[in-house]
């Protein structure tokens, strides 16, 4: 998609999954008309390693539109999972390449379960799943849910682009689960057990190691050990 002539801000949007990849090859699958599947497209000037960033943007994005629009408790597992109740209901993957012309283009998959029901959720997983028509009891409009969510993208990516990183970063803080737990990072391959005390202004994962120090981890190399 990088090496062909979009538009800025160009959206792809796919009614069914089979081969979906996650963060460190986690495999995502969708039925037909059951999920909201999408790649957006965007050409920005931000630096690779702020990657973590732009999904926590992405993320922010997702949980303030399922909170506002379905008023359901979505909240982020860092960097990228969106859950409700503890159950996985969507996730965020951002890929970063280099165009012909040396542009730098973001691609950023979105998927979120929304009319799943219970025979519809995937077996043993990581995170145990849900969708949001079975946390709602009904029915989701997913044209709705398709514009509320893009209105929502629009204004926080909005905010990243004029570098009001500190906005997002307390959004992101607001609803993430995952700072206040003790837990092992898996980054470059080493293990490092600790408490989640914070996330760093560029999306980092702040932790305070059993020997007292303070390390942070870049969603791009780092994850969370299950």
């Amino acid at each position: 998609l990088a090496h062909t002539s979009f538009k800025n801000g160009t959206v792809i949007f796919a009614e069914e999954q089979t081969k979906g990849r996650g963060r460190s090859d986690h495999s995502w699958s969708c039925p037909k008309y059951k999920g909201l599947l999408f790649t957006l497209l965007l050409k920005h000037n931000m630096q690779p390693d702020h990657l973590c960033l732009l999904t926590g943007t992405m993320a922010v994005s997702i949980t303030e539109t399922i909170r506002e629009t379905l008023h359901l408790p979505a909240e982020i597992k860092w960097p990228n999972d969106i859950l409700i109740g503890g159950k996985k209901v969507g996730g965020v993957l951002v890929a970063f390449e280099k165009n012909l012309k040396k542009q730098s283009i973001f691609l950023i998959g979105i998927g979120i379960n929304v009319n799943f029901t219970e025979e519809d959720l995937p077996g043993q997983t990581r995170l145990p799943a849900t969708s949001l028509a079975i946390e709602r009891k009904e029915p989701i409009n997913r044209n709705f849910l398709a514009k509320a969510l893009l209105q929502d993208i629009d204004k926080w990516y909005s905010i990243l682009k004029n570098d009001h990183y500190r906005y997002i970063t307390d959004r992101w803080r607001e609803f993430c689960v995952t700072i206040g737990e003790k837990l092992t990072i898996i980054d470059c391959g080493k293990e490092y057990t600790g408490k989640v005390i914070d996330i760093s202004n560029n999306g980092g994962l702040m932790m305070k190691l059993k020997n007292g120090g303070i390390k942070i981890f870049s969603g791009e190399h780092a994850s969370i050990k299950y």
